[in-house]
């Protein structure tokens, strides 16, 4: 299995040691994968799930501070997360030229924050439509869309949104906004989830929250392994 992807899931195993016409306890599972982890072998990437991967993934957070700081002194008491296009840079064939960071708050507040940055000087877009994209959204410096947050959404730390968050909104904005081609978009996906650790249940709980197929990130994940991910 470590062959074939850095990730599997407790199904999995089962799943292998069904093929091979066998029989093993759920306990003896258990046992063998408390092992694995204690010595160093496998690591824990949320419920049900494991990775080869030691180190969690590291994500880029020095696009993102300075529109954090500006947005808490303004709203020091507004819960709000954000992530930006640039902190993705890395991970693609072609650079980005221009970046947008987006921001999730409540959306009773969407159009405060929404004026607030602008009397700072920023390009903002308030929750977008396709046909508004269409028409209206160009990207310059210091380009942000304002979103409403999602219920059950991936904790943020300090306002940042952690890596599970990001893969799929930037699934859904890609679509919205053409960010990138389909291509691009799907090497980033896969760089991202290979270079570190991170938690494939709290990706696909948030996945399912937005209706976001994971069939293709079932297959980054997993590549030849055919097991359905754990809610």
């Amino acid at each position: 299995m470590k062959k074939k992807s850095n990730y599997f899931s407790v199904d999995s195993i089962r799943d292998f040691i069904s093929s091979k016409k066998r029989t093993v306890s759920n306990s003896t599972i258990n046992r063998y994968l408390h092992d694995f982890k204690k010595e160093g072998f496998i690591f824990d990437a949320g419920k049900g799930w494991y990775s080869f991967l030691e180190n969690p993934f590291s994500l880029y957070l020095e696009p993102v501070e300075p529109f954090v700081q500006i947005i808490k002194g303004g709203f020091p008491l507004l819960p709000f997360s954000c992530w930006s296009t640039q902190q993705l840079n890395s991970f693609t064939h072609h650079l980005l030229a221009k970046f947008i960071v987006f921001v999730y708050t409540d959306s009773d507040f969407m159009r405060n924050v929404s004026t607030f940055l602008k009397d700072k000087g920023c390009n903002v877009f308030e929750n977008p439509t396709k046909s508004e994209v269409n028409k209206l959204f160009t990207m310059s410096e210091n380009t942000i869309v304002i979103r409403p947050s999602i219920s059950k959404q991936p904790t943020s730390e300090n306002n940042i949104s952690p890596i599970e968050k990001i893969l799929i909104d930037f699934i859904i904005e890609n679509r919205k906004l053409d960010i990138m081609e389909l291509s691009e978009s799907e090497y980033v996906i896969k760089s991202i989830i290979n270079s570190g650790r991170i938690n494939i249940s709290e990706l696909s709980s948030y996945a399912k929250r937005r209706n976001v197929d994971l069939s293709t990130i079932i297959n980054y994940i997993q590549n030849d392994i055919n097991v359905e991910l754990i809610d």
